[in-house]
């Protein structure tokens, strides 16, 4: 069972305290999307794994309100032109702006892999909404960031092949079944060639063949 709860966290960009929803339980025993994404019984965590500063608009997971950070004067002055305006235009909703922990990830530095993973955990939280517009707007951001990462050499090992597959998981749920069935067959010759869990061979083969949204 997912259990939210109340939390309050002082940004550490403005120092505003404000009060947004924790995950403090869950669980994996829900069906597993072609994307990885593991639905829990019950109510779905992911919306509320992202939080955003009502004051200043600076959003991260909960580790990134967890301790005071050292931030540039250019990072903050990014987020105050960009971000902050929107906020306090409107009243803003504490969790799920995966857009919004996008930019600050980016804004610091993040590598494309990891900005790929917000984008495509941003997807998951529209999806859980029935949200399939905004799901496929984060769908596209995750390619775009995913197929970076991979060109610039940063997934290795293991990781390559599975972050192959999910590039042409990603590419299938966007409608491009020419780019979905490429990356799906580089995901089973780098499995082949250099290693990687047989599974995700296994499930790149099976998608190609008889292509699923749940596996």
């Amino acid at each position: 069972m997912t259990t939210v709860q109340p939390h309050t966290f002082t940004c550490p960009l403005c120092n505003n305290v404000f009060e947004t929803n924790l995950v403090t339980s869950s669980n994996s025993f829900g069906p597993l999307h072609s994307d990885f994404y593991r639905e829990a019984a019950g109510a779905q965590p992911v919306c509320n794994f992202a939080h955003t500063c009502t004051n200043c608009g600076f959003s991260g997971f909960d580790g990134d309100f967890a301790s005071p950070q050292a931030f540039t004067e250019e990072f903050r002055q990014k987020v105050a032109d960009v971000i902050t305006p929107e906020v306090r235009a409107r009243k803003i909703e504490t969790n799920g702006h995966y857009y919004l922990v996008a930019l600050c990830a980016e804004w610091q530095g993040a590598t494309p892999l990891a900005l790929g993973r917000i984008y495509q955990m941003g997807a998951w939280c529209h999806r859980t909404r029935n949200e399939p517009e905004k799901e496929k707007f984060f769908l596209a951001r995750a390619a775009e960031f995913f197929e970076r990462g991979i060109q610039a050499g940063e997934a290795q090992g293991e990781n390559k092949a599975l972050y192959t597959y999910i590039l042409g998981d990603l590419y299938r749920r966007l409608g491009n079944p020419d780019m979905a069935k490429e990356w799906y067959r580089k995901a089973i010759e780098t499995v082949r060639i250099g290693g990687g869990d047989p599974k995700v061979a296994e499930i790149a083969e099976r998608q190609l063949a008889d292509p699923k949204d749940i596996l």
